[in-house]
């Protein structure tokens, strides 16, 4: 026994269980040495990740044995997934088992989860140890699933799990937020109702971002208490109707008639018959007590995501916004009960987290598409391509849109298949699901340093990367003179462009004269570089620093870029294309692709270049790449598809599937 220890029978009531401080990692390194036998300890190091991770917590119990001797008896490491805890590692100290410490530990744990909304509790066990397992399951743990060889071979495991009841905080459960005196009279299914000051007060809300929170407070104005319950609930990450920016871009009615343009034709062809000269149009949570409109009140509530509100166009030529009333929660119980019933039951009821499913998937990948997109980066039969890849490697798929921005904490990764941006929702979207701790491809730091091809060339200059010579232009430094001593012909380019457009040739003084003065009122900075000729571009599709795949793109019929946009004849905006087997490209092309993304990351790209002379030349690094049925598949086929998807689902089990004993 240590001598440092005084072991006692009523170790449990004289317990404090905190988080653990540097101090500390004396003890917890012993006790992984005492506890386990030496292929399942974890190292110094590996225990000191733990402290500091942002994903971890590590407690340690202490007992107070009085005249301030304090002495600690165990410990536990708890990972945070996105919907669960799991248990890494849980130990007591030899001379204090049996005192009921490892239940106040578990109970802790219970608490943790509770406090920020977790679905369940997840450990693994040594299928050997019945009394451990016996153990767990009176602590309300169940056995899912046989882990053979877990620890190593001939030492399985089994994982048991324990799911968060329901007087537990329910991640997924629509909280509504109302003025006090509505707050005992609402009884919606499937949502919790809260009064707006216990939402702005109690902890248990502040504590977790797993809420979708419906504020249905009288008013929105600013520093009114349903104003502060929208910005608070921002501030959580809770997805929130309405949120402060909605509530603003309501208010003013310029903005909020260039968000309705977005559906002009449909408002014109559904208000066709109509022959006053304004309509009114009441909208509860997409629903409308008119119902020949039902129709227009989802699109509106789409736009908007305001719960109740009223709109009043007006007809100057096309039908034009004149106003957006905000409606209290009090009037509808009044005016349209029927329908408020209905359009509440209707929302809080919708599927947001568990979707129907056929089979159990172990992960849930949303893969986000534009369906209006003229040139998307995959055409519909490679997106089912995807589809069946990914379910094929384990994953639940849903195409998602901008629209479901507020839904991506729902997913364990995202996939972009949309043309990428740094000021669209595309970046947007990827920020977000970066920071909810989700897989993402392509990630953020792609589409920012991939979009800038100042960026770009700057990066590839400085590290030793062949490329086109270049130079920086300014409004300033392009005088006549400076422009006249420059090489032509060149080819300008906007620092965000793709699929070549912002991408254009200049043959001469006159020529470039012109076309900057239309580039500069877009940008402060253009790109000029050497023009190289070349039957065709070299895309090299690489992921995870390997190569993916290989096409050779053709220039397009009568034109210097493998898009001609100017083109009358559709079959000929593009050039032909040839797929290769990677084997079969030479090897310094591959070489370049290698080291040109090397310097972005480790996502997916596509890397342009042209051969001259026998050497390799970048062009530009692509994020977001086309992969296309019959073209970038040519030679793969439905591998290059699971490729992509085992990567995705082999990023996430890197991040959470550690292997790791308890006791």
């Amino acid at each position: 026994m240590s001598a440092n220890i005084i072991p006692s029978k009523n170790a449990a009531s004289k317990t404090v269980i905190r988080e653990a401080i540097p101090s500390d990692l004396d003890f917890l390194e012993q006790l992984e040495i005492d506890s386990f036998i030496g292929h399942r300890q974890s190292s110094r190091s590996s225990i000191q990740n733990s402290m500091s991770s942002p994903h971890q917590v590590v407690y340690v119990i202490e007992i107070n044995q009085g005249r301030g001797r304090k002495v600690l008896a165990g410990s536990a490491i708890i990972i945070l997934y996105k919907r669960a805890l799991r248990i890494y590692s849980l130990a007591v100290h030899q001379d204090f088992r049996m005192s009921g410490l490892g239940e106040l530990l578990i109970q802790k744990i219970v608490e943790l989860s509770v406090k920020n909304g977790y679905e369940k509790i997840s450990l693994e066990a040594d299928d050997s140890n019945t009394g451990l397992i016996n153990w767990y399951r009176k602590l309300g743990f169940e056995i899912t699933h046989f882990l053979p060889d877990y620890y190593k071979e001939g030492e399985s495991a089994y994982r048991m799990t324990r799911k968060i009841d329901e007087n537990g905080i329910h991640a997924e459960r629509v909280v509504i937020v109302v003025d006090e005196e509505h707050a005992d009279d609402l009884n919606i299914p499937g949502a919790k109702i809260c009064a707006a000051k216990d939402y702005l007060a109690n902890g248990k809300y502040s504590n977790s971002s797993r809420f979708h929170i419906l504020n249905l407070c009288k008013s929105y104005k600013t520093h009114s208490m349903g104003y502060y319950v929208s910005l608070l609930a921002s501030a959580r990450n809770h997805r929130i109707t309405p949120s402060v920016m909605t509530v603003k871009d309501i208010s003013s009615t310029s903005i909020a008639q260039s968000i309705i343009e977005e559906i002009d034709e449909f408002i014109r062809e559904k208000l066709k018959q109509i022959k006053e000269e304004s309509f009114e149009l009441t909208v509860i949570l997409g629903k409308t007590p008119q119902s020949q409109y039902a129709d227009l009140a989802k699109k509106l509530f789409s736009l908007f995501e305001i719960p109740f509100f009223s709109v009043v166009l007006e007809r100057k030529g096309d039908w034009r916004l004149k106003k957006i009333n905000v409606l209290a929660l009090k009037a509808l119980r009044e005016s349209y009960p029927v329908c408020l019933q209905e359009a509440l039951t209707s929302y809080c009821e919708k599927k947001r987290y568990f979707r129907a499913r056929l089979k159990s998937y172990k992960y849930d990948l949303a893969i986000l598409v534009n369906h209006q997109e003229k040139t998307p980066p995959s055409c519909p039969l490679a997106l089912e391509k995807f589809r069946k890849a990914a379910e094929k490697v384990g994953f639940f798929v849903e195409f998602i849109t901008k629209q479901d921005h507020r839904r991506l904490c729902e997913f364990d990764a995202l996939f972009i298949r949309e043309t990428t941006a740094i000021e669209s929702h595309t970046y947007a979207m990827a920020r977000h699901a970066y920071t909810e701790g989700l897989v993402v491809i392509d990630d953020p730091w792609s589409i920012l340093l991939c979009s800038n091809k100042v960026y770009l060339q700057e990066r590839l200059a400085n590290a030793g990367v062949s490329q086109p010579k270049g130079l920086l232009l300014t409004k300033r430094i392009c005088t006549p003179a400076y422009l006249a001593s420059l090489p032509y012909p060149l080819v300008l380019k906007l620092p965000e462009s793709s699929f070549s457009q912002g991408v254009f040739r200049a043959n001469n003084l006159e020529e470039i004269q012109a076309r900057l003065k239309e580039m500069f009122s877009e940008s402060a900075l253009v790109i000029a570089q050497e023009f190289m000729v070349s039957d065709y571009d070299w895309r090299i599709g690489v992921l995870d620093h390997k190569p993916l795949f290989a096409c050779k793109y053709f220039m397009a019929q009568g034109h210097w870029q493998i898009y001609n946009w100017q083109s009358v004849v559709e079959d000929d905006i593009t050039g032909r294309c040839e797929t290769l087997p990677v084997s079969e490209v030479p090897a310094y092309i591959i070489k370049a692709a290698i080291k040109a993304t090397t310097l972005i990351g480790n996502g997916l790209y596509g890397v342009d270049l042209k051969e001259i002379n026998g050497k390799a030349y970048v062009i530009e690094v692509n994020d977001n790449p086309n992969i296309d049925d019959g073209i970038e598949d040519l030679v793969l086929g439905d591998e290059l598809y699971n490729r992509v998807m085992q990567s995705i689902y082999y990023r996430i089990e890197v991040e959470r599937m550690q292997t790791r004993p308890l006791t």
